[in-house]
């Protein structure tokens, strides 16, 4: 009786294994109230975000996600964090931005854009009550930093290409109520070159047409970048925050 129980159990849990048995397409977009630590510069000669007026932020985020029912094709997501802001600050350190050298004690002004773009193919491992997802993220960088002042050039230092990371989503769903918690993780190591990218929410969806769920959730999101060798900007930044988004099932 016990082997039929356990035998019942796995069934249930690995039926889907590797895809869903319908269409369904889900969306969300909110912000996500971040905090900037870290630095940036090129060739050794660092500044901090501080220094250059970067503390508390707001950024869009904007996602959309498709899964079907066919096994060979992944499921896609993409997902779009737009941070960007521009600050006025004095500085208090020498450093170094697209080969322009800053001195200490000048007015500047600085545009600072971390923006990227993610293209996400995953896999549903389970899909019922226990949600667990594989696969591989490519993230699009779009970010930049430029800095004016009075007695420099304007100067600009890029970082823009393509991340590929690892992907796992894992998420829980209180049957019957509308309610699930998760986490969602992004990550990639090599040479001087690091992302972890985690975000854990709590959500509530309920329905308000036969295949419509509308809900919010709400959580935190860290993502901890060091970029040496990836473009022409050095940076070495910590972005995070809280978040709270509109979400929505079909």
């Amino acid at each position: 009786m016990m082997k039929k129980i356990i035998l019942s159990l796995l069934c249930t849990c690995t039926s889907p294994l590797a895809w869903g048995d319908t269409l369904g397409l889900h969306a969300g977009a909110g912000r996500w109230y971040i905090n900037l630590k870290g630095d940036v510069g090129q060739n050794g000669s660092t500044t901090t975000l501080d220094n250059l007026g970067f503390i508390n932020e707001i950024s869009n985020v904007y996602w959309a996600a498709l899964e079907h029912p066919i096994p060979v094709i992944p499921n896609i997501k993409i997902m779009h964090s737009a941070i960007s802001a521009m600050e006025p600050s004095t500085t208090t350190q020498r450093f170094t931005i697209g080969g322009i050298q800053f001195d200490a004690e000048i007015d500047v002004l600085t545009d600072l854009d971390l923006s990227h773009t993610d293209a996400t193919f995953y896999y549903e491992v389970l899909d019922n009550w226990v949600t667990f997802d594989v696969g591989v993220t490519a993230r699009q960088m779009e970010g930049f930093v430029e800095i004016q002042s009075e007695v420099t050039e304007k100067a600009r230092a890029g970082l823009e290409g393509v991340l590929p990371m690892g992907y796992v989503n894992l998420q829980l769903d209180f049957p019957h109520s509308g309610v699930s918690i998760g986490t969602t993780v992004n990550a990639i190591s090599y040479r001087g070159d690091k992302v972890a990218d985690v975000s854990t929410r709590i959500s509530y969806l309920f329905e308000i047409a036969p295949l419509m769920d509308i809900g919010v959730s709400i959580g935190h999101r860290n993502l901890r970048l060091l970029a040496e060798e990836f473009d022409d900007l050095y940076a070495d930044a910590t972005i995070s925050g809280s978040f709270a988004e509109l979400v929505v099932r079909f």
